[in-house]
């Protein structure tokens, strides 16, 4: 029984494991390339020790772990099948002929234009914007180059494309995180995310297209393009029948079924087109487990279709619980309180409150360099908060997506940032002006926190609060 006193920490102390997990962070992930795991689980430690200085037991911060990790462990589920999900469609020719069709889309005219939707084609169907940055966004770079298009341009619009489709995509594994940690249901995040996304996606594309009207596309080499859609109808049976297990999956979303049971019957969708396709039983439990392994002789499209499956999913699920386990530490040594407390001493009203939750989710982007901090710490934060305002935790797992996963391509030193410049030579310095989709979304949060649209009451029947209940703030404060 622990029977020393508890103290409450104050602002530094509060702060203090995020600034340490700062330097863990980078230093672990850019300089010596390790899993984020490592700086994560070092940082519980160093939370946990500030815990025990505090006057907590260690059962105490153990059951806060425990606790926070339960809140993700259907996401976790859905992670799961997904992966298995991606193994059967890779195989049975969906992800294939997705990508087959969105590349027939490229006129050279509108490059700037067409290229993000594509990007965005690719990432819903893979729920990938790493992928999509590795393989579509490589291409892309080289036919830009040949278009004389500044790198940096082609870069952003790539990240803007593939993030919009990530989003979008019910396979992504931080799409599933959000509406995890919040409760707030995988295809009600979907649907409100719709509202912020594609007015940001629709002006973005605006914005690419008046830029591609600088350039001549009259001698630019289709050979990359023609290389992927030759090597996938080799290998493939390219038809529309494909585009039946993406339409079961937005009939889920239409029908609003929940969304274990629907990436199960997506899932057994794509195993009929595998027997369509004419694989066996064999590679296709293969596919279900350790992910597709083919060797088509065309190494780009190698990267994209070798994927997929359940073990291929475990990696995430390791990094999901231990940024849980961080959160639910700093949880329970008070730091949310104090920092929450802190904020709301500012931030009164709705507007406020919504600004400063995106304003919170980009400094954790620069300040963990992962995006699942920014979706952890700020959901953990603001849960009661949106609840006050008779808010649906819908509205806050978008808004942890507007400021957090959206805008983490806009840190050179994040994992997404590192990826980027690892797939497209590019660095988040140059291309981040012109990542327009980042850069857009957090402002149409805001704007919408502010005017009150779009906005997802949690008990219909009542309005959608204006400012915080007195209630509340005195509890808070307690």
């Amino acid at each position: 029984m622990n029977t020393k006193e508890i103290k409450k920490p104050n602002l530094f102390i509060a702060l203090l494991p995020i600034l340490f997990l700062i330097p863990v962070m980078l230093i672990g992930v850019i300089k010596f390339d390790t899993p984020a795991q490592l700086p994560l689980i070092v940082g519980c430690v160093f939370t946990c020790l500030i815990g025990k200085y505090l006057g907590h037991s260690w059962e105490s911060m153990e059951e806060s772990m425990i606790e926070t990790n339960k809140m993700a462990m259907q996401a976790n589920f859905i992670i799961m099948i997904v992966g298995c999900l991606i193994g059967t469609w890779v195989l049975g020719g969906v992800v294939p002929g997705m990508i087959y069709y969105g590349l027939q889309l490229f006129t050279p005219r509108i490059f700037l234009l067409v290229l993000p939707i594509i990007c965005a084609l690719i990432s819903i169907s893979t729920g990938s914007a790493w992928s999509t940055a590795g393989t579509m966004g490589t291409a892309a770079m080289g036919i830009g180059a040949g278009l004389g298009i500044p790198p940096a341009i082609v870069a952003g619009a790539v990240v803007t494309g593939s993030s919009f489709g990530d989003k979008m995509s019910p396979l992504s594994d931080s799409t599933n995180l959000a509406a995890g940690v919040t409760k707030a249901g995988l295809f009600n995040h979907i649907q409100q995310m719709l509202y912020t996304t594609v007015p940001s996606f629709m002006i973005a594309l605006i914005l690419y297209g008046i830029i591609g009207m600088r350039f001549s596309a009259s001698d630019m080499d289709v050979g990359q393009i023609t290389s992927i859609t030759d090597t996938i109808a080799a290998n493939f049976k390219i038809s529309p029948i494909i585009f039946l297990a993406p339409a079961v999956i937005i009939g889920m979303i239409a029908f609003k079924v929940p969304a274990v049971p629907g990436m199960i019957v997506g899932t057994a969708v794509g195993i009929i087109l595998c027997f369509w396709q004419g694989q066996n039983i064999p590679d296709i439990l293969n596919a279900l487990y350790e992910g597709v392994s083919m060797e088509t002789g065309n190494a780009m499209v190698d990267r994209l279709l070798n994927r997929g499956g359940l073990l291929f999913m475990m990696e995430t699920i390791s990094l999901v619980i231990c940024a849980l386990c961080f959160g639910g530490a700093i949880k329970a040594i008070g730091c949310l309180d104090t920092i929450i407390e802190s904020i709301l001493k500012f931030c009164h009203t709705r507007g406020s409150i919504i600004a400063s939750n995106v304003v919170m989710c980009i400094c954790c982007n620069f300040a963990a360099a992962d995006q699942y901090m920014s979706i952890v710490i700020p959901g953990q934060m603001y849960e009661e908060v949106y609840k006050d305002l008779n808010l649906h935790p819908a509205n806050l797992s978008r808004t942890l997506e507007d400021g957090g996963t959206l805008t983490s391509g806009l840190v050179p030193w994040s994992t997404c940032g590192a990826v980027y410049l690892a797939t497209l030579g590019v660095s988040a310095f140059a291309y981040g002006r012109y990542h327009f989709l980042g850069l857009i979304n957090p402002l149409i949060a805001i704007l919408y926190g502010y005017t009150g649209l779009f906005l997802r009451p949690l008990d219909p029947s009542k309005p959608i609060g204006k400012e915080l209940t007195p209630e509340l703030f005195e509890e808070i404060k307690r």
